[in-house]
């Protein structure tokens, strides 16, 4: 990745679920890995398609497995806003090689007589897993495809009222599915501590202040029954697991408002955090280069892309380059 320093630049991950359905029966399907070797080999797919997926690739978007077996990731390599055109026809484009490289995958799995289907809609869909011989996995080890197990921080007292009937919340958040922005500013030579602070709250505080996260309030709850909830299930979730996300969301504008140092201050006790790895699911921060990015990490996966282009017009207009000291 080459950072171009004085152009507001973003990318894109997008995570999407696998459902088998059959019958009453609704689980993940653990499958990832073996329909992304599936796409890579790129059968299956008519010409036209084939000739959109590899263009793609050879700009640098990537797909494979994400945390789960059951959750198939699609990222994009960096973008400027006046070309999120492509953004749109990227994701377009492989979800359509996803969707037929499912009815491929399925041809060759005998046991798979139900549906396969794939999803950006939900984030606690059920907490039932199965493998591609059909039988249902509870050993989240065998799940998960990294050797991190998501600690809860929540109060077990205190579970949301969407979760209180699943059994093993470990198992319900393997099938969590968000989207993820990175974004780097348009920097300037007079760019550091003070401005990557002052920038870094003000992103958090257009994202608190605005409606941009999940408005879809589908839950499966086991499978069996389709229940429309009055706040969203993984907004409930993140609210109780992540103590980090409520903190700053109570604070921020207390943040806003503050001197400069303090800013600076806080923003410093941010990083020592994730260091430690008590990062907040709410955010995250990366450096390439010599150059610091922001990664939102809020967003529900269904979220339209039409919200994703307005949230980053917004946050473009915080750090527009200015005076003869801008590159």
């Amino acid at each position: 990745m080459k950072i171009v320093p004085n152009r507001f630049e973003f990318g894109i991950e997008k995570e999407y679920a696998l459902i088998y359905k059959e019958r009453g029966f609704i689980g993940y399907l653990l499958a990832a890995q073996e329909i992304v070797n599936e796409i890579m080999s790129l059968s299956g797919i008519s010409e036209n398609l084939m000739q959109k997926a590899s263009y793609f690739f050879e700009k640098g978007w990537a797909i494979h497995p994400e945390y789960s077996n059951s959750i198939i990731e699609v990222v994009s390599p960096p973008y400027a806003l006046d070309t999120f055109d492509e953004i749109i026809e990227g994701f377009q484009v492989f979800e359509e090689v996803i969707r037929n490289s499912l009815i491929e995958f399925r041809e060759k799995e005998p046991n798979l007589t139900g549906e396969i289907l794939v999803t950006d809609r939900f984030s606690a869909a059920t907490d039932l897993f199965i493998n591609v011989k059909r039988e249902k996995v509870t050993d989240i080890k065998q799940i998960i495809l990294t050797d991190e197990i998501v600690s809860f921080l929540g109060s077990e007292h205190l579970i949301p009222s969407s979760f209180r009937k699943v059994c093993d919340l470990h198992l319900l958040y393997a099938g969590f599915i968000s989207t993820h922005v990175t974004i780097h500013p348009g920097y300037c030579a007079r760019w550091d501590l003070e401005h990557e602070a002052e920038y870094f709250w003000n992103l958090l505080h257009l994202l608190f202040s605005s409606k941009y996260d999940i408005d879809d309030c589908t839950f499966y709850l086991k499978g069996v029954e389709e229940i429309r909830c009055s706040t969203t299930p993984r907004s409930e979730l993140i609210a109780w697991a992540d103590s980090a996300t409520a903190f700053y969301e109570k604070r921020i504008k207390e943040i806003i408002e503050g001197e400069a140092h303090e800013k600076v201050e806080k923003y410093n006790d941010f990083l020592y955090e994730q260091r430690k790895g008590k990062r907040t699911y709410l955010a995250k921060i990366k450096h390439v280069e010599e150059w610091t990015l922001f990664e939102v990490r809020r967003f529900h996966s269904g979220i339209s892309l039409d919200n994703i282009k307005h949230f980053l017009i917004h946050a473009s207009k915080m750090s527009e380059p200015v005076g003869p000291d801008c590159r």
